[in-house]
Parts: C-alpha cells; structure tokens; sequence
C-alpha cells in the first residue's frame, strides 16, 4: 500500500499520481476512509504527475483512491480545510516500520477550536467526530471555549505547560503590554540582554518536561488511555496552537505506532508551516508595541516550531529512558499487547 499525496490548489484538489500506476486509471473519491472501494464516484487520469481534480463537494471531506494491478494507494489532503484554524490536519499516511501506513479519518491534530465557524462546525460533525481531547489549562479553556461539536465528548487533559500555553496566546492583552514593557526594561543592560539571548531555548525546556514532568505524564497516559477504548474515533486532540502539547501527543501516537523519527519530525515542523500566517499577524501586532530586534526575536521564539524543541524531547527520552519504545511501556504503562491493539486501530 502506497500514500496517495493529495493537496488542494484553491478550489479543487492535486493528486500525484506515480509511475508505479498502469494508464489509463481512475481515481475514486468518498467519505469512507477503508481501504474498500464503495463508490462509483471517480475520475479517470490519462497522465503521471500532479492532475487537478475539481472539489465535488467542499462541504464533505474526501479520501481519494486508486488500484493499479496489486498495489493500492490512499490519500486525503493533510490539512482540513477550516476557517480560522490553522493547524488542523489528519494524521493519516505515515508508514510504520511494518511496512504499513497510518490510518486516514481515524486521528486529527488541531488548534482549538473556538475559532471555528459555524460551517467549520458542521464539517467537523459530519466527520462524525466523537471524542475532542483537550491539552489546554482550564484557565485558557475558560477564556476560549471550543465551540461546540455535536455527537463528541470533550476530555481535558492538562499536562500543564506554563511555557507552551504563554506561547500560543491567541492575542495580545493589556498583560501582555505590560510583559513587552517589562521585556524593553531588561535588554537595556548587557545582562539583561543576555539572558534574554538565552531565553529564547526555553521553549527546549518545556519539551523537556513534557517528558519527564508527572502532570505530562499523567495527561499522556489519559491520552493513550482514550486511544485504546472502543468507539473514541474519530478523534481530535489539540490545545491553543497546535504546536507543543499537541506536537508532543502527535509524535507520542505516532512513535507507539512504529513511525519512524524522520517522519515524526516532518509532522512536528509541519505545524511552522501552517501557523505562519496566523504567527506573522502577531509579530505584526507585537511590533506596534516594540521596535526592541531582541524583544522581537524573543517572542517570534515561543511561537515557532523548531528542530531544537523536539529534539529536546527525544534528548530527555534517550537520557532517562533510552528508547520512546521504553518511555510509552515504562512510563505511560502502556504494555506490548497495548501496543498491538494501537496497531490493529490505526494502520491499515
């Protein structure tokens, strides 16, 4: 089985269609997410290489598919197509170290979601979401609810990270002047300057405890916990910006899986792509504050997505734990036979 890489180019989608595919052939669209042809809902492509396919219906979200001889391939556009979120994607079509890819339709990542619109809503509740697990502290929940999903059950699970949850603030308060304010009076000393300097690894910091910190742990093990249980999908996890807690939880889901690190990494650094339009309209709003080039590359720090902050995760699993192999048994309790149900749930 092969991904099928789809995108959308405004409109309509792009599927990439391989030479490993015999010509003519037809590619099937629908809302089922097997690996079962069920429709007879398709488009027949003449040519290798990137072919347009116009969206048939905007509202719905599709899983594209195609059987050339033996070889079976499926994709789905990464990206959900939602107004005001930036960050929410599938995790589908990652391949494990079995050979096989992850599940399309099953498990979402995503900002939160009370940006969302109300056709937003009723997107998500046509994908028949059932469970909204929550990484956000009851203080940012409470600020900004999620809207509300139909048919779901939220669960919060609050690893508590003070770093990652300044980081993502949504805008820019009379608080947040005052830290500005605050962050100009420090860089006026040498000393000042160079704490400041070395400020901007704490995002590093932060994934450490992700790791190792017992309120982390505890929210991950709930996490998984959810995984394991009947009919909990499909699922969204996600907390303010979809970058660090939810990051971690990605990398966790898809490590427990057999992906391997190269493409956990290419996940986790996804989300720098898909928050920049959202971290550009905030440095804009910071620069109408301070003009400080250190203030400014200190706050551009706690929302970037960066190389350096998930290898500061890994660099604390290998430190205390050796493997993530050994950290998801020994310290999230989830057991060999565990590991093999999550296989069976979530590869195809």
């Amino acid at each position: 089985m092969e991904t099928l890489q789809v995108k959308r180019v405004g409109e309509n989608f792009s599927v990439y269609i391989p030479k490993i595919v015999e010509l003519p052939a037809n590619v099937y669209y629908e809302r089922d997410s097997s690996i079962q042809i069920c429709t007879n809902n398709y488009l027949e492509v003449l040519e290798y290489g990137w072919q347009e396919i116009k969206d048939p219906d905007s509202k719905k979200r599709l899983y594209f598919k195609l059987k050339s001889n033996s070889e079976m391939l499926i994709g789905a556009e990464r990206r959900l197509p939602l107004n005001n979120l930036y960050n929410c994607r599938d995790l589908g079509g990652y391949r494990s170290d079995e050979g096989r890819l992850t599940r399309w339709g099953l498990v979402f990542r995503s900002d939160a979601l009370h940006q969302i619109d109300t056709e937003g809503q009723n997107y998500l509740e046509k994908l028949g979401i059932k469970r909204i697990i929550d990484f956000r502290s009851p203080e940012e929940i409470a600020k900004d609810p999620n809207q509300e999903i139909k048919e779901s059950q939220s669960l919060n699970f609050n690893p508590h990270a003070d770093v990652a949850q300044q980081a993502s603030t949504q805008t820019v308060s009379r608080k947040d002047e005052d830290k500005i304010a605050q962050l100009e009076q420090m860089v006026k000393t040498e000393s000042g300057r160079k704490q400041l300097q070395k400020n901007r690894n704490v995002m590093i910091k932060q994934m450490e405890q992700l790791v190792l910190g017992e309120n982390a742990i505890h929210a991950y093990r709930l996490f998984f916990e959810t995984l394991l249980q009947d009919h909990t999908t499909p699922l969204i996890f996600h907390c303010q910006g979809g970058k660090d807690r939810t990051g971690w939880a990605a990398a966790l889901y898809l490590a427990a899986l057999g992906v391997d690190k190269e493409q956990i990494y290419q996940d986790y650094l996804l989300t720098d792509k898909m928050n920049a339009p959202r971290n550009a309209k905030r440095m804009a709003i910071y620069k109408k504050y301070t003009e400080n080039a250190d203030v400014l590359a200190f706050l551009a720090s706690l929302q970037q997505t960066k190389k350096e902050y998930l290898d500061g995760a890994y660099q604390a699993i290998e430190e205390h734990y050796g493997t993530i192999l050994n950290y998801l048994t020994e310290e999230l309790g989830i057991s060999h036979t565990q590991i093999k149900q999550l296989k069976e749930k979530y590869l195809y």
